[in-house]
């Protein structure tokens, strides 16, 4: 027996006298037709559910083993939830018909036994959810009547019946499932998402369907890969459950691995990869213990062999790396261990053309994260260890090359946030308006697109060095201008960091330039 979230409203607990006035007040208009649908015309449509709705439930009680007792009931039940999807055009009245409760009735449909009315339940709730607007009132709005009567997660527990394979019907309630719950984490992503993440079992289901071992299709893989990518989004602590209760880092690493030597066969496989890529950077994010379980599942390992095999997924494998090396000391020496920094380096001085013709890389993706794994190993690495010694042995070695290419990317990412510099200036003065937040953020949006976050970082990294190793040194203070560049760049950044002991850190770095 399913789970039933609505046990505790059943219709047997309205009382006699009600379900008396709903029906007659229900034979007044029920064969009434609308042409246009207001406020009268909603209480009617809902009354005339209900009443539809209190029969068969009552037939099937009544009759449990004689399905021909209630089946013409049942096509009744199923006339009227179509009838209902009229809702979706008036959004304005949204509120009237949460008031009038039928979302519990709707509710305890989506495990009827019979599946059609399940499925034409869901295609109306999710028209409904579809069509509502943020500037609906919170309280009475479809999103918290979803939240307030376990929409949510009675439609997890209904996937269970639902064949994603054979059935199209069903398949189509899967896709109209997920598309309820991509608009509710849209609408309240902070109230929706810990819902389906730590009161249901969602995550199971999606495991299910983008496992290697499943024969879903493509469409419903590529779905599920996108809710869980918005379901970490939205809530943090959902990255520690998926984790912990589920193994997914370890789950999500093994259906990667089938990717190195088979690539993806269609558009929508190749996006399928990139949401789990994507997946796997959010699970990383400031996760300790997420980080601890990519390392054991030897994460670092599979990208590691994603770059040098030179898949499609290279850029997505750097990703990853510069995700899991971010403030992990643990993370940094192994990424040494396992001879890391021959591919990173090998890919940091050679241009890789692809011998994909659905893929060409994206060079400054590339060098962004390339860059900030170097400052990872940098600021990780014990400066005393071996781990520390084979990384400054790579930046000095064949005469210093790497610092020309370093040197030769700040010169690149400098002119072109100049150049960015100045457009803006003349988009302002020819616009001739004031500042406000907007301005400023569109501002840094675009300095960031030519490419200043990768600055910062090469910045950075130079001026690390430049304490590390004289020869080093004498060529950023061999150009007065480099040094100058450098130094205006990392004053900019400074003033962006909100943690107090890397600001500080940074600041004598400036000082030491």
């Amino acid at each position: 027996k399913r789970k039933n979230h609505f046990e505790n409203n059943e219709p047997s607990k309205i009382s006699k006298a009600e379900i008396n006035e709903i029906k007659e007040l229900v034979n007044q208009v029920e064969n009434e037709e609308f042409d246009e649908l207001n406020p009268s015309t909603l209480k009617k449509l809902v009354l005339s559910f209900e009443k539809k709705y209190l029969k068969n439930q009552q037939l099937r009680d009544k009759y449990q083993n004689e399905p021909e007792k209630f089946m013409e009931s049942e096509i009744d039940l199923h006339e009227e939830i179509k009838k209902l999807q009229i809702m979706a055009t008036s959004p304005d009245l949204y509120k009237l018909f949460v008031s009038l409760g039928s979302v519990v009735s709707l509710g305890s449909l989506v495990i009827h036994d019979n599946t059609d009315i399940s499925i034409s339940v869901i295609d109306l709730f999710n028209e409904l959810i579809e069509a509502e607007d943020e500037e609906q009132d919170p309280e009475m709005s479809i999103l918290n009547a979803f939240i307030k009567n376990n929409i949510m997660e009675t439609l997890v527990d209904n996937l269970s019946r639902l064949d994603a394979v054979n059935n199209d019907e069903e398949r189509q309630a899967i896709h109209n499932t997920f598309s309820i719950f991509e608009s509710m984490l849209e609408l309240g992503g902070s109230k929706s998402a810990p819902i389906l993440s730590s009161k249901s079992q969602i995550f199971k289901y999606l495991l299910n369907y983008i496992s290697p071992q499943s024969n879903t299709p493509i469409p419903i893989k590529l779905y599920s890969s996108e809710l869980l990518a918005l379901i970490f989004l939205n809530d943090e602590n959902s990255r520690s459950i998926f984790t912990k209760k589920y193994n997914g880092i370890e789950k999500l690493l093994i259906l990667l691995s089938q990717f190195i030597k088979k690539q993806p066969e269609s558009l929508q496989e190749t996006e399928f990869v990139e949401n789990i890529f994507s997946s796997i950077c959010s699970l990383l994010l400031n996760n300790n213990d997420n980080k601890e379980s990519f390392l054991k599942s030897e994460g670092i390992q599979l990208m590691l062999i994603f770059i040098k095999k030179k898949t499609q997924q290279r850029g997505s494998a750097l990703k990853v790396l510069d995700y899991a090396l971010t403030e992990s000391k643990e993370s940094n020496e192994t990424f040494v261990k396992e001879l890391g920094l021959k591919t990173l380096f090998s890919s940091f001085m050679k241009k890789i053309k692809s011998k994909h013709s659905k893929k060409v890389y994206n060079e400054s993706e590339d060098q962004e994260h390339i860059v900030t794994i170097f400052y990872s190993l940098l600021r990780n690495l014990d400066p005393t260890s071996d781990y520390y010694s084979r990384l400054m042995v790579k930046f000095i070695e064949n005469d210093f090359e790497k610092i020309d290419k370093l040197l030769e990317l700040h010169f690149k990412y400098f002119k072109k946030v100049q150049l960015a510099d100045k457009n803006l200036k003349k988009q302002k003065n020819i616009n001739d308006e004031d500042d406000d937040d907007d301005d400023d953020d569109e501002i840094l949006l675009k300095r960031l697109d030519a490419g200043l976050f990768t600055l910062q970082y090469i910045d950075l990294i130079l001026a690390l060095l430049s304490n590390e190793n004289k020869e080093i040194r004498n060529k950023i203070k061999g150009s007065q201008d480099l040094e100058v560049e450098i130094k205006s760049i990392l004053n900019e950044y400074v003033e962006t960091i909100n943690k107090e002991s890397e600001s500080k850190f940074i600041k004598t770095l400036i000082d030491s330039i």
